[in-house]
């Protein structure tokens, strides 16, 4: 999905998850960024989806991989 840059994260990720859950009403599980905070959780529990936001490790400095954001089953 892409939005528009003056679209929040959490408006970007209501509407994401609101078309999983319209087009996979099996899917129960998504991780997120941290920037996906209580708004989109809260959204996800509404759609039967549980919602965990992963954090990036803190103590590497620039770029890393950080499993499981954005990981949807």
């Amino acid at each position: 999905m892409v939005t528009a840059a003056s679209v929040s994260d959490s408006e970007a990720g209501e509407q994401l998850l609101g078309q999983i859950a319209a087009g996979h009403p099996t899917i129960t599980k998504a991780w997120v960024a941290t920037g996906y905070k209580t708004q989109a959780i809260e959204h996800g529990a509404t759609l039967g989806i549980d919602v965990d936001a992963v954090p990036r490790n803190t103590q590497i400095k620039g770029f890393s991989v950080v499993p499981r954001r954005w990981v949807v089953e």
